[in-house]
């Protein structure tokens, strides 16, 4: 498709660029409009209203969905209420960045120092949240290079799946109507936005108009003038056909972007809610497959041209430029009946030929798949460019029941984000509220608290390591300071929920979660049906494969003593090479082994345990996940040496996968090792990376192998699994040549990223994953 192939190269032509636009409009709303005796909720409604009142309107050549993040086709989208002190400290050399760098102008940039960080770096939520200043040292020391955890609710939140399915049945006119009676400060902030959302829709109406009457091709004239009367109508309207519903999505979607984070608010069951809207069309002759899929090829460019800003040392954690929109298709429907359809098949295609960063496409699989469902969901993801991921039903909705959610809703789930299971349009999970590094924690352990080399008690008080006299002394000693780390953090995290329930209300986002309108309650205040906060453990098979290596080098077979491997640990294995090649030749996870796949569980249980110990302010649980976006590279960076043999500051083990190089019995050993861990214990999700050689899974063979590989994976209870198939010289080229691969689309750590947008670490860590062998 020649429109679509344009489309893609003007985004591939246009560097990153820091827009200035959503600050500055959000800085003059609150320095000269604001009414501060209005309740929160509604300033923010304002503010909400102000930016989409002033911001931009642009129509891009050939574009069949409109609505633009910001004044460059790829922008960097300011959220300076929520992330002034870090914008202040990178604003000067942004463009000169190693990792992540935005082009910027001199204008612009003296815009933002002169204008917007004078006034937000004293009103700003981080700078408010604090109770005092020795406060503010602390949690800034930790959170600015984070060693122990990263605190991602800081920045705002994001992260969930809206009723997109209600708004494209109800319009805003639907949702105003609704509430028309409330009289909560929150009825008030919603009708506000929803008046915000449809003049914005009109003033895209607008410029088509505008471009329309100025078009000398009159096809191109006409499809502009179709495109005003979509906006006319949608979504201050219910959508009738599929153009309409897919232009009411992405105005929704934005807008939502634009009220605070534009990080991870996902599509959720995008072929479920779409296909009534595509049979219509199609039964009436409106439009063909072909058709069909240029609409959603362009919806899908669309969603490439947004990031948020992260500083440079934030970007080591979540590396390469991400937002991580998800869009799943596939499943069940509520009564466990395969859901597949015509439509999910037609997405199937577009995710095949789409081909950029978002949005991060998905297939749901159960046991009754149809097998055409999953070689074809298989035979897309081969094609090497990430998409899609696959999620296990049979692993997925079990998780989410153990955890309270009734049966008819946890099959339901769409993903949010990376790989995060969510209930659409009734749950608000905050999926990715924060990473935890837990093998620092087994440091802590076998150092009474300390870190290695170190003096200063950073942990629980726990016994010194030369008195451990068998494994179990290494356990306990492992989750006391798991424990007393919890503590710590979530002591952190209410001290920010605390501020996002003050100063970061979101009415819009509210009105699209069940729950909100009801109870009068933000999504910040615990208002939807259904709430938790997700951490996720990164590290696991390395602190069970150094559970399995003390438990058979020192406990089992008895080579040396607990404080000779403290030692070799403090020395970095310095002067103890022989040891360390006994720790390392110990059984590791991810070859099928009994004793490092039960450490592996073990790890999984404790961390669960731990933080169920503790309830959020919105009223939820912290539960677990297990996918490390680039932090098993940045934290790795910041630990001590292994008894697993590791050496100081190299990765870790990237999601539920096995640590580098550790897998050697081939991808059914790995995926075994894999599905003998608890899944029901990980209602956050988790991530399993796969790297073939094209050539190993080319063909009908490849595809049969492919198939015979998850299918066996998903009926042991594995919960996902996503591919990279990947020529390792390209990979070697691309790193030793940035720019010459612009296009080269990887698979992280549940989500997509260019390869040249990674930071050097993470481009390692990709290189060195085991190429498995089938």
């Amino acid at each position: 498709m020649e429109r679509i192939e344009t489309i893609k190269r003007d985004l591939a032509a246009e560097p990153f660029c820091l827009c200035p636009e959503r600050a500055m409009l959000v800085t003059d709303f609150y320095r000269e409009h604001v009414d501060r005796g209005e309740p929160v909720v509604v300033q923010r409604a304002r503010a909400l209203a102000y930016i989409l009142e002033n911001k931009s309107v642009t129509i891009y050549p050939g574009e069949l969905i409109v609505g633009n993040a910001g004044t460059a086709r790829n922008s960097c989208i300011l959220q300076p209420e929520l992330a002034s002190a870090f914008m202040s400290t990178e604003l000067l050399w942004i463009d000169r960045r190693k990792t992540n760098p935005f082009r910027i102008s001199m204008r612009d940039r003296l815009r933002l120092a002169t204008r917007v960080l004078p006034y937000w770096l004293r009103h700003s939520m981080p700078i408010r949240m604090f109770p005092n200043l020795a406060r503010m040292a602390r949690y800034m020391k930790d959170q600015l290079r984070p060693t122990y955890y990263l605190i991602n609710e800081a920045g705002g939140i994001g992260h969930f799946l809206p009723d997109y399915e209600k708004m494209l049945r109800l319009g805003t006119r639907g949702y105003t109507a609704e509430i028309e009676g409330g009289d909560e400060p929150i009825h008030e902030a919603a009708r506000i936005a929803c008046r915000a959302l449809e003049a914005w829709a009109g003033r895209f109406a607008d410029e088509a108009e505008r471009l329309a009457a100025r078009e000398k091709d009159e096809t191109r004239a006409a499809e502009l003038r179709e495109i005003a009367r979509i906006c006319r109508k949608v979504p201050a309207h219910p959508a009738e056909t599929l153009q309409e519903a897919v232009q009411s999505l992405w105005l929704t979607h934005l807008a939502i972007m634009l009220e605070s984070i534009n990080s991870a608010v996902s599509f959720g069951r995008i072929d479920q809610y779409l296909y009534p809207f595509f049979r219509e069309d199609l039964e009436a002759g409106k439009l063909d497959e072909e058709r069909a899929q240029e609409l959603m090829l362009a919806f899908s460019a669309k969603a490439t041209e947004h990031v948020f800003l992260l500083s440079e040392v934030i970007s080591r954690y979540h590396g390469g430029f991400l937002v991580v929109q998800a869009a799943i298709v596939g499943g069940t429907d509520t009564e466990g009946r395969d859901a597949a359809n015509p439509f999910t098949y037609l997405m199937l295609d577009v995710m095949e030929k789409h081909r950029l960063r978002d949005p991060n496409y998905q297939a749901r699989v159960h046991g009754d798949s149809p097998d055409a469902y999953v070689r074809r969901a298989l035979d897309v993801a081969r094609q090497g460019y990430g998409v899609p991921a696959l999620f296990n039903d049979d692993a997925v909705v079990p998780s989410l029941v153990a955890h309270g959610y009734p049966l008819q809703v946890a099959r339901d789930y769409g993903i949010v984000g990376c790989v995060e299971p969510s209930i659409p349009g009734r749950s608000f999970l905050s999926t990715d509220a924060g990473l935890f590094n837990l093998p620092i924690c087994l440091e802590l352990a076998l150092n009474r608290g300390r870190r290695l080399g170190r003096r200063t008690l950073v942990g629980a008080r726990t016994a010194d390591p030369a008195g451990f006299r068998e494994i179990g002394d290494v356990i306990e000693a492992f989750r006391a300071q798991l424990d007393h780390r919890v503590d710590l953090m979530v002591d952190d995290f209410h001290m920010v929920e605390k501020a996002n329930i003050d100063f970061n209300p979101t009415p819009l986002s509210s009105m699209l979660v069940e729950g909100c309108m009801e109870s009068g309650r933000d999504l910040t205040q615990g208002g939807a049906t259904y709430n938790s906060s997700g951490i996720q453990g990164v590290g696991v098979a390395d602190v069970a494969d150094s559970l399995a290596a003390l438990d058979t080098v020192v406990f089992q077979d008895k080579r040396c003593c607990m404080a000779e491997v403290v030692q070799a640990l403090r020395s970095d294995f310095e002067g103890y090479e022989s040891l360390r090649t006994a720790l390392a030749r110990a059984h590791k996870f991810g070859n099928d082994l009994a004793l490092p796949d039960g450490y592996a569980d073990l790890v999984v249980h404790m961390y669960h345990d731990s933080l169920a110990r503790h309830t959020s302010l919105r009223g939820g649980d912290y539960v677990p996940g297990f996918y490390s976006v680039t932090c098993h590279v940045a934290f790795g960076e910041v630990t001590g040496a292994l008894p697993s043999g590791r050496c100081a500051g190299e990765a870790f083990a990237s999601g539920v996968g096995a640590a580098c190089a550790a897998d050697r019995g081939g991808p059914t050993a790995l995926l075994n090792s894999v599905a003998a861990m608890d899944s029901s214990l990980m209602p956050n999700g988790n991530a399993l990376n796969l790297r073939f050689d094209p050539a190993d899974i080319s063909g009908d063979r490849g595809l049969d192998v492919l198939s015979g590989l998850v299918r066996g994976f998903f009926e042991k209870g594995g919960m996902e699994v996503q591919l990279n198939v990947l020529d390792p010289d390209t990979l070697l080229d691309a790193k030793a040549h940035p720019g010459r691969y612009p296009e080269l689309v990887v698979r992280v750590a549940g989500y997509c990223a260019y390869f040249d947008d990674l930071p050097e670490g993470a481009k390692d860590e990709i290189i060195r994953r085991t190429r498995l062998k089938v």
